[in-house]
């Protein structure tokens, strides 16, 4: 007998060496009164220190009241043990453990217990990480979509007895694509993550951040009134205009807010989202760099919105998009000197409809891109028979969307176009307005344009004087035409709209570009602009846009300058805008 105890003795003093778990033995109060000498080595701690209650100085302190817990619940139970709790090893740095202990009853009665402490530290940072990936973007640290839209439906059900009211932020930076596309996509990603910080910092009460994806970001403030919010927009706009550094070199960034709040514009966070995006989307189309609140009319805005995307893609779908051309007039001899594209498109019942019907298409940036494409393939084609015709169509001016100019391929896509439809660089004039120079793109705007001219294809410069910087554009860029805007011209009967128009005539004869005035409709109009000097002119008065096959007739009729066609008020005008 005696033989066989010191074999399990033996087998139990092997297996306890080669566990990773360190037995210990407690009275049946807790106390402790033995443990391996691997737990004293991990502690550093002596055996006596450990005895007793001495063994609670390793735990955490946090970790204090579970063990606290766990051991008042086995009074009057014979449960076992079972928690996780932070141990300071030697080092003074913690590591989290796993304890678990099973009672020795006599009689019904807990006498001693048996436990063992095992190091599961790497296990629970594993568990911790993949929990916290699960509610949180990789790249900011923020809440993810899916965990802020629970925080927010929390907050939400928070405030039925507190009286209080819930904001929602939704931002969204304004031009982070051009900055990946002109610097690179660590410029960009420091951009969202010092944007993360700062919304991080610059929250109220228990407010809660998070980036819903790309460059959306959200947060939700609990406030008392409006007029508080208004103090928190102030400085969160404030502190997202502020400079930042990367690399040693100072940036700044603008931010679009929309914002809805609880229980005024939604009964609840999917409500609340949907309105804040609608706001979001009226402060991006209003430029951008602004703050809108919901309003019920986005709503119907909304609506309008997707019908008009829909009609575009359909159009796209069945092939009836096609460009209309209105002449562009020289003002000394009253000959057409070229024409301007216009986009048109054929609804279901054959008739030609203006571009006002499905105006957000251009502000999507595929379905602009995908418009351009039809629109040029068009134009060329259309070129292609006038050249084997030989009309005398002179330039063909043709516009392209923001979208399209910041593609990295685009003068390879003109020039590809160009060179299938059998046409010259020299047929077109390529309209671009200051908004898209205003955009920083990937390509070298100015080689875009001096490669085009070296190949014939003049530049026109578009809405000139509303915008930002024309003479710095002037100065920076290659341009062949100033396209005075309608806008001067439907009020030339103020003085100070024809002071503009004088200046702007007079730079273009001191810079040696061609100045063209768009939308005269009146006798009065084209006389006062010839009087000033004006190069030529498009509109009303000399011809509506035509489709491509009444341009011969249009080229044959010696009148032409003279013209009234059918007088649709605003119908180019329009047009040629949104074609943008």
């Amino acid at each position: 007998m005696e033989s066989a105890l010191h074999a399990i003795e033996e087998r139990y003093r092997y297996t306890v060496a080669l566990s990773p778990l360190i037995p210990w033995v407690a009275d049946a109060h807790g106390a402790m009164i033995d443990i391996d000498a691997r737990g004293l080595e991990y502690t550093g701690l002596t055996h006596a220190a450990c005895m007793g209650s001495g063994f609670l100085a390793t735990i955490h302190p946090s970790d204090r009241a579970v063990v606290k817990t766990a051991w008042n619940s086995t009074h009057g139970t014979v449960s076992p043990l079972d928690y996780e709790i932070r141990l300071q090893g030697r080092d003074g740095t913690y590591r989290w453990h796993r304890t678990r202990a099973a009672p020795r009853l006599e009689h019904g009665k807990v006498v001693l217990w048996y436990g063992t402490i095992e190091d599961v530290h790497d296990r629970r940072m594993a568990d911790e990480a993949v929990r916290w990936s699960a509610d949180h973007d990789d790249l900011t640290g923020l809440w993810n979509r899916r965990a802020f839209m629970a925080g927010l439906g929390t907050a939400l059900a928070a405030t039925e007895d507190s009286g209080t009211q819930v904001a929602l932020l939704l931002i969204d930076l304004d031009g982070l694509k051009s900055m990946n596309d002109r610097y690179g996509h660590d410029l960009g990603d420091a951009l969202l993550k010092e944007t993360a910080r700062r919304l991080a910092r610059n929250g109220a009460g228990d407010s809660m951040a998070g980036r819903l994806g790309g460059d959306e970001f959200a947060l939700f403030v609990h406030i008392l009134d409006v007029s508080h919010l208004e103090e928190i927009l102030a400085a969160l706009q404030h502190a997202l205009a502020l400079p930042w550094v990367f690399s040693g070199q100072a940036y700044t960034s603008r931010a679009s807010i929309g914002v809805a709040i609880y229980p005024l514009h939604g009964d609840d966070a999917d409500d609340l989202y949907k309105n804040a995006d609608l706001a979001l989307y009226e402060a991006k189309a209003a430029g951008g760099g602004g703050v809108r609140f919901f309003e019920g009319r986005m709503r119907a805005s909304l609506q309008t919105r997707f019908s008009e995307l829909s009609v575009a893609r359909y159009a796209l779908d069945h092939d009836q998009i096609l460009p209309f051309y209105q002449p562009k007039i020289d003002l000394c001899s009253g000959q057409i000197f070229g024409f301007e594209a216009l986009l048109r498109w054929r609804d279901t019942g054959g008739e030609i409809q203006a571009p006002g019907m499905i105006a957000a298409a251009f502000a999507d940036a595929q379905l602009a891109i995908a418009l351009d494409e039809r629109m040029f393939e068009r134009i060329t084609a259309d070129i292609a028979i006038w050249r084997k015709l030989g009309l005398p169509f002179g330039r063909i001016a043709f516009n392209v969307s923001g979208a399209t100019f910041r593609q990295q391929d685009f003068k390879a896509r003109i020039l590809s176009c160009i060179a299938r439809a059998g046409v010259l660089a020299s047929d077109l004039e390529l309209e671009v307005t200051e908004n898209v120079l205003l955009e920083r793109t990937f390509h070298d705007v100015t080689a875009t344009f001096e490669h085009l001219r070296a190949l014939g294809m003049t530049i026109a410069l578009d809405d000139f004087g509303t915008g930002y910087a024309s003479l710095v554009h002037l100065k920076k860029f290659p341009v062949d035409t100033l396209k005075i805007d309608w806008s001067f011209v439907q009020a030339l009967a103020d003085p100070c709209n024809v002071g503009i128009v004088r200046a702007i005539v007079n730079l273009g004869k001191d810079l040696g570009i061609t100045t063209v005035a768009e939308g005269i409709e009146t006798k009065a109009q084209a006389d006062r602009l010839h009087h000033e000097g004006c190069d030529q002119a498009q509109g009303y008065l000399f011809s509506r846009a035509v489709a491509a096959e009444e341009v011969p007739l249009l080229l044959a009729r010696p009148d032409v300058s003279w013209r009234r066609g059918e007088r649709r008020p605003n119908e180019d005008r329009y047009s040629a805008r949104m074609i943008r």
